[in-house]
This record gives structure tokens, C-alpha cells and sequence, in this order.
């Protein structure tokens, strides 16, 4: 489906609603003329709340992410950019950037691919229509059916009690979980079927999670978003790579770099 003016509007406006959800030092007060000297009260108040509230610090403007400037903050090191020709693309460049100085450096660009339903903003996905989500999300956990290859990212290596739940009807929804531990239904199929993750073939040997529609999901957005190797053809949603360069990501990656991944079409990085 191709993007609409509306659709890059109403992406354009939740960026600024984003923005101005941004804390900001609070204004002084203006006392009422039936109360003198509860307007330097206020005033003093105002300023002793900015003192203790820092100021927002953004990252340099990254490269061929146009939109995302003023969003990703000064303590983001790492950023991967999944650059597509349209929405209804299922292959993309996906390309690593590291931040020193005043700067981004590119790193590596490979080749990827994404869902066989294309893009769609991440706040319009539904589950089980194989989209990948486009938007600025972080990477903060990884798992493979492999040991960590290197990785000081938090690691699970999975056995055959692990799971992702992906049950609409679980508490557990869109995140990983022993099968062991109850809570959704044990099964890979129908509606409310969950990715049995030591199963899923070598394309779930090395996995960066990435935290769309999580900590806090919306039930039937979407779960299961992760970065991994390449399988057969396009995904189900999430990003793949190349094998290699999937175990270099994750040797690459590391808590202290806040690393985001950053997603979408070639006309709406671009700005």
C-alpha cells in the first residue's frame, strides 16, 4: 500500500506530540491581585523546579533519518537504519552508525529483508498481517539457539521451554516464557498461537529483540519484533540479515550504546 499525505501527516504529528510530551521547566506563576507577593513566591518556586530539571540533549542529526532529528537523545552511541524503496517493499539496506564526537560514523551497510506485508507505521500494525513496524524503537535484550557470540547485551540462550507469546488471551503477551511456567497456550498454531524459539531453524540462532509495542503492548498490535537471520524469504514482520552479519550486530552491540533501530521508507527518512 502506498504511503497518503494523511498517513505522513498524522506520522509527522505524533513526532511532535512526542516532542512536546518532553519535560520542560515549568512557567512562573501569576499571582491574583488580592494575593501581593505570591507572584515571586511562584516565581522563586518556578525557578528552584528548572534548577533540578536537566535540559533535553539531542543526538546529532542522524544520516538518511531525516525525521528523527530532535528525537533520538545525546545518549544513544549506536543506531541501526532499515532504509526501504516504498511501503511495500520486502527487502531494504539496513546500515549501522556509531556516534563519537560531534558525529555519526557508518559503520557497515548490508542487505535485508522485512515482512511480506510490507511497512506500516508501527501505530496502525495488527498482528498477522506480516508488516514490518516503521518507527525508532530500542534494542535492550538478545537470545539465539546459539551461546552468546560475544554479545554483552543481555543473553539468553534458548532451550526447548522457551518461548515468545504471541496469545492474544495471555498476560505474558510479547514476551519470552518458559512453557514450564504456564500462563498462555502452549501452541504454534491458530489464533492465539505462540514462536516455540528453539524451533524456528537457524534464523533464530543469534536474535536482537527490538522493543516494539513493549514494555507496555497493546494486545493484537503485534509481538515477536526482532532483528535475526535470514530465513527462507520475507519475514513475518521482523528485519533479517545475513547470518554473519547478524552475530557481528550483536558483538557490536552493548548496553551502555542505548541502541535504537530505526525504520522506515526511503521518501520519509529522507524528510
Amino acid at each position: 500500500m502506498r504511503r497518503t499525505t494523511t498517513a505522513r501527516t498524522t506520522l509527522a504529528v505524533a513526532l511532535l506530540a512526542g516532542l512536546a510530551a518532553l519535560p520542560a521547566a515549568p512557567a512562573a506563576g501569576v499571582a491574583p491581585a488580592s494575593a501581593p507577593g505570591r507572584a515571586a513566591t511562584s516565581a522563586a518556586a518556578a525557578t528552584r523546579a528548572a534548577a533540578v530539571v536537566p535540559a533535553v540533549v539531542y543526538a546529532p542529526a542522524i544520516p538518511g533519518a531525516a525525521p528523527y532529528r530532535g528525537i533520538v537523545r545525546a545518549d544513544v552511541r549506536k543506531v541501526i537504519v532499515v532504509t526501504a524503496a516504498s511501503t511495500r517493499s520486502t527487502v531494504a539496506l539496513l546500515t549501522l552508525y556509531r556516534r563519537s564526537g560531534a558525529g555519526w560514523h557508518r559503520v557497515s551497510t548490508w542487505p535485508a529483508r522485512l515482512g511480506y506485508g510490507g511497512l506500516v507505521p508501527g501505530w496502525r500494525r495488527v498482528q498477522g498481517t506480516g508488516t514490518t513496524p516503521e518507527g525508532s524503537f530500542a534494542i535492550t535484550t538478545a537470545f539465539g539457539r546459539r551461546a552468546n557470540p560475544g554479545t554483552s547485551m543481555p543473553y539468553t540462550k534458548v532451550t526447548d521451554d522457551d518461548w515468545w507469546v504471541e496469545d492474544r488471551t495471555s498476560a505474558y503477551y510479547n514476551q519470552m516464557r518458559r512453557a514450564s511456567q504456564g500462563g498462555f497456550h502452549v501452541t504454534t498454531h491458530g489464533y492465539n498461537g505462540s514462536e516455540h524459539l528453539a524451533r524456528m531453524g537457524s534464523q533464530y540462532d543469534y536474535v536482537a529483540v527490538v522493543d516494539f509495542n513493549r514494555p507496555h503492548p497493546v494486545i493484537g498490535r503485534g509481538a515477536g519484533i526482532f532483528l535475526h537471520a535470514f530465513g527462507r524469504g520475507a519475514t513475518a514482520g521482523c528485519v533479517s540479515i545475513q547470518w554473519a552479519h547478524m552475530r557481528q550486530v550483536l558483538q557490536w552491540l552493548h548496553p551502555g550504546d542505548n541502541a535504537r533501530i530505526i525504520i522506515g521508507t526511503r521518501a520519509f527518512l529522507a524528510g
